[in-house]
């Protein structure tokens, strides 16, 4: 079952080149040679948790924890921080709730993630919720719940909820949230959760499959 490794930043601005050359050339390459698939780098557009989220995904908590304790990762890691400031990172594992995630993040997609905790003793009816009523109401807004998260390791509120939309601008997707009955299907979420967090995201990097390798290449920073 696939684990996702989240790293968060903020970029030094006196060292823009230089970073992106290092994350091109050096990280992401490394990254995946650890077992840790770079999927894609996104810049916070609404919300907050800091300016850069790199997502990144291993096959199983033993493939990640195998790279994480590589050494070529604390050096490849220790590097990074010399272009950054505000560094953190998150593993978070499915809940099993929603199983639709993909490594591969098609071109022009904008990303909803929305964060809460569930209010203790509304589990059962937090999970009966989010299937037959809020999840439903967000697909009808234009995005595709990827996967519901559960962090592992980490700070901020608990769960995650993944939601990628294609084809759609950000402005689009924003007039699409603030329909009558995606804002009611949250007020009833609010019933049974607390914490609650959102933000959209758009590529800061992005994954570019070619005829027979895949390359990354900047497209905001």
């Amino acid at each position: 079952m696939a684990v996702k490794f989240n790293q968060y930043w903020t970029i030094d601005r006196d060292k823009v080149a230089d970073y992106k050359k290092f994350v091109i050339r050096k990280y992401i390459p490394g990254m995946n040679s650890l077992g840790i698939h770079v999927v894609a780098g996104w810049t916070v557009l609404i919300g907050g948790a800091g300016e850069i989220i790199l997502e990144g995904v291993s096959n199983d908590l033993d493939q990640l924890e195998k790279g994480l304790r590589d050494p070529k990762y604390k050096e490849l890691n220790a590097d990074l921080q010399d272009y950054l400031h505000g560094y953190k990172t998150k593993v978070l594992v499915s809940t099993g709730t929603k199983e639709d995630y993909s490594k591969e993040v098609k071109k022009n997609t904008v990303k909803f993630s929305q964060m809460w905790d569930i209010i203790s003793g509304r589990d059962k009816d937090y999970r009966n919720y989010v299937t037959r009523t809020f999840y439903p109401a967000i697909e009808e807004t234009g995005l595709q719940i990827a996967r519901e998260w559960e962090v592992l390791i980490g700070d901020g509120p608990r769960i995650v909820c993944e939601g990628r939309a294609v084809d759609i601008d950000s402005t689009t997707l924003i007039s699409n949230l603030q329909r009558k009955k995606f804002q009611k299907a949250k007020q009833g979420l609010k019933q049974l959760v607390e914490h609650y967090e959102s933000r959209i995201l758009i590529f800061h990097i992005q994954k570019i499959l070619g005829y027979k390798s895949a390359s990354y290449e900047f497209i905001t920073y």
